[in-house]
Parts: structure tokens; C-alpha cells; sequence
């Protein structure tokens, strides 16, 4: 744990101040240790990553969420983290607003302190490290963010790795300039509560980025519930594998090149006129059987498996849903994008 992260780094809960424990070094890198809460509290410091999130029961919801997403992100290698790195930069610039990173660097200009919350791998905290100077800290409830340390923080004085709770996070109120809590929110026991936790942490002047999964066409959401009913009896493993088989699914209709074109469409199922793909029209419309190309093998499952996992459900959202939530925690609306699988937002908090 690098010292710098005591600037905004706060006891759950009730937000006192930490402080290094007694006989340890407060300079350099800690690796292992002790942090000691105003109020009384402690909280462990292992593998270089402050320990901030909750003891949680197994039956709890959230210790799902540690254990299947923690699991998801230790399956794929350092070339699929790469290649999915190429994939999800473009895509964050695209969804909020950016012309490409340089757009991206100068929003960032100037703050002073930047956070990735459920940053799973890593690689948005190391990215945004590497095109500010800012401090960045990457959060996540699992322990993804060991890893993640391991890769991507010796390589940046101003990157630090968090183990913390989204619906409670470790931080003072009003730290950050900018927030990013990407394609996470509707993963959690209760969506509205947690991007209220996560827009308190922006500063006056500061910007709130996030993306919730959009509510899909009327046999997509049915088809979702009804096969998250069987998988999450299952284990991480035999979800893991349904994701393989699903995604295979995906690849061979992809590979196939066909389409169909349809005069009419059938609006209230959500099917415009026009050309369709066949892998995209099954893929948005009935069933979530996800490939892209670019992505290559080893890729596609995450995704998969955040639908099917043994976790916490899936919470969808729509447009006017987004502005509401935005307006209701004193946020300005600098970008919106709705596509098919989602809604991105990127708020302003007035300055004063």
C-alpha cells in the first residue's frame, strides 16, 4: 500500500479518518500491516492492498458477488487481459463521450484524484493511471485487485489497488474528480443505492461516469430470467462451462454470415424492419449467446458469465431511469449513450 492512499481512503461506514498501525512504516510501499480507524476499528493490510471491505456470511449476497466475479477474472490469461484491454478502451471513449484517449487525458487534466470502482482486472485503474497524473485507485469487492496489483502497480507511483464494498466504500465523501463505475452497479443487492454511494464521491466540478445494463426486448428479458433460475443452483465451475457452451453457440452463428431481412419487424417483441445479422438478432432479441471476433477465445465467457453466475441478480435500467438518478444526486448530464445492451452516463457535479 502505497502512503499517498491515505489522502481518501475512510473507515466504511462512518468515514473517520485511518492511520498506519503503531511499529509500522508509514513511508514506501507497505506490503503487510494494520490500519486503525478513528473509530476504533482495524483493517488489515495483505499483499500490498488495504482490506476494506466487509466481513461478509456465505448465505450474504454480496460474498456471491466476491466469490464468482473473483473466480471469473482469475480464469483469463495476461493475453486475453490485453486484448481485452484494446476492446474495452475503445469502448469506454465510445460510451461516454470521448473523441479517443487524448479527449480522454485532457477531461482529466488538472485532478487530482480518480477512481475505477469494481475495477475486477485492473486494466481501467492502470489505464487511466497511465493518461493522468493523478492518483488513481482501482476498488473491487474480490480478490481480483491482488493480481491486479501485482500486474499493473509496479509500473505506476500514482496507481493504488483497494479491496472494497461498492454499497459502502472506504473512502471520504467528495475525494474524487472523477468516477468510473463501469458495467457493475446492477451487479449488486440494490443498483440505486450503490450509484448513490458511488456519486457521493465526487467532488464539486468532478464527473461520475457509469453503465447499467438497459432493459432488453420482451423475449431477451424473459429468456435471462428463466435461465438465470436454473443457473444459479449451480457452482461457479458448471456456470463457467455453460458460459463455454453458450458462447460457442454465439462463435458458430457469427461464422455463418447470415442474415435475414424483414419487411414489417415485430415491434412489440423489439424486431425493427430492415437486415438483420442472425447472431445479433437471436443475441439482443432472444437469447444472450454473445461473440465478437475481435475478442478472440478466452474473451467471450466473462461476459457470459456475469448473466448466469450464482450471484446477485441483474438489475436493468432505462433512459429516463438514468436521468432521474443522475438529477436526484445533484448531478448535471454531460453524456448519454443508450445502445442495446446499455446505457452510459457521464455526470457533472456543479462546482459550489
Amino acid at each position: 500500500m502505497k502512503r499517498a492512499v491515505l489522502d481518501v481512503l475512510a473507515s466504511p461506514g462512518d468515514r473517520s479518518t485511518l492511520a498506519i498501525g503503531e511499529n509500522q512504516s508509514d513511508n514506501g510501499d507497505l506490503q503487510d500491516g494494520v490500519l486503525d480507524a478513528a473509530d476504533g476499528r482495524t483493517f488489515a493490510i495483505r499483499d500490498g492492498v488495504p482490506r476494506m471491505a466487509p466481513e461478509l456470511e456465505s448465505a450474504d449476497e454480496q460474498s456471491d458477488t466476491r466469490t464468482t466475479f473473483g473466480s471469473k477474472w482469475q480464469t483469463i490469461t495476461d493475453e486475453q487481459r490485453d486484448r481485452l484491454a484494446v476492446f474495452q478502451h475503445r469502448w469506454f471513449e465510445e460510451r461516454f463521450g470521448f473523441a479517443d484517449e487524448d479527449d480522454l487525458a485532457r477531461t482529466l487534466d488538472g485532478a487530482g484524484w480518480v477512481i475505477d470502482a469494481g475495477t475486477g482486472p485492473g486494466i481501467q485503474a492502470a489505464r487511466l493511471a497511465r493518461v493522468t497524473s493523478a492518483q488513481v485507485v482501482g476498488m473491487d469487492l474480490s480478490e481480483s485487485v491482488v493480481r491486479a496489483r501485482q500486474t499493473f502497480g509496479p509500473e505506476r507511483d500514482n496507481l493504488h489497488y483497494v479491496q472494497g464494498d461498492i454499497l459502502d466504500p472506504p473512502f471520504r465523501r467528495e475525494s474524487f474528480d472523477f468516477v468510473v463505475a463501469d458495467q457493475v452497479l446492477h451487479h449488486t443487492p440494490d443498483c440505486r443505492r450503490a450509484f448513490h454511494r458511488m456519486a457521493e464521491l465526487v467532488a464539486p466540478g468532478g464527473q461520475f461516469a457509469t453503465y447499467v445494463y438497459r432493459i432488453k426486448p420482451l423475449l431477451r428479458e424473459l429468456a435471462d430470467e428463466e435461465v438465470r433460475k436454473l443457473t444459479t443452483r449451480l457452482t461457479v465451475d458448471e456456470c463457467m462451462e455453460f458460459s463455454e457452451q453458450v458462447t460457442e453457440l454465439g462463435r458458430e452463428l457469427s461464422r455463418l454470415g447470415a442474415k435475414v431481412t424483414l419487411e414489417q419487424g415485430i415491434p412489440l417483441l423489439g424486431l425493427e424492419p430492415g437486415e438483420h445479422d442472425v447472431q445479433r438478432l437471436i443475441y439482443w432479441t432472444f437469447f444472450k449467446c454473445f461473440w465478437n471476433e475481435e475478442l478472440g477465445e478466452g474473451c467471450q465467457q466473462p461476459g457470459e458469465f456475469r448473466l448466469v453466475s450464482p450471484t446477485v441478480c441483474v438489475s436493468p435500467h432505462t433512459r429516463r431511469g438514468a436521468r432521474v438518478g443522475c438529477r436526484d444526486a445533484n448531478l448535471e448530464v454531460v453524456h448519454l449513450d443508450v445502445i442495446e445492451s446499455g446505457i452510459s452516463v457521464r455526470a457533472r457535479r456543479p462546482d459550489g
